[in-house]
């Protein structure tokens, strides 16, 4: 089996080469290449990778690298996607919903965990939606209001 160093730089080619929309759609590239894996497998490399799925026109979507390795300003970055992806904002309790333009949760979801706040507890990221766990509801009136703070 191929080293999961090879097996991301094949990824990372194949993301950049060819038109690929889905995980089970990597697993089918890399299998014709004799890198067999499992989706739980294409999953994590696809996060560590900091893949995102994004629009690609006539409702489609494609994988494509993020250039947050080299970005500094996490607070910033966040700021800019708020600003141009996400449409609403809802608290329930102690869950924050962020609602976004489809195939942008994730890399929202992404930055949001790379603030390392101690009042969130973790993000999951859908479609169009993210659900942003906080600790208390306390935390998520205040991350809620930072949120809103970014739409402006």
């Amino acid at each position: 089996m191929p080293s999961k160093e090879y097996r991301q730089r094949l990824i990372e080619e194949l993301v950049e080469s060819e038109f690929i929309s889905t995980q089970s759609e990597l697993a089918e590239h890399l299998a014709a290449r004799g890198v067999r894996v499992t989706q739980a497998t294409i999953s994590r490399d696809v996060n560590e990778l900091r893949l995102v799925r994004l629009p690609a026109g006539e409702g489609g979507h494609r994988y494509r690298s993020t250039p947050l390795a080299a970005q500094e300003d996490v607070m910033g970055e966040l700021k800019q996607r708020f600003r141009l992806f996400v449409r609403d904002l809802d608290q329930g309790e102690n869950i924050i919903v962020v609602r976004t333009d489809e195939g942008h949760p994730t890399w929202i979801a992404y930055v949001t965990d790379k603030l390392e706040r101690d009042e969130i507890i973790g993000s999951l990221a859908g479609q169009n939606t993210i659900m942003v766990v906080t600790r208390n509801t306390r935390d998520a009136e205040t991350v809620l209001d930072e949120f809103e703070g970014l739409l402006e």
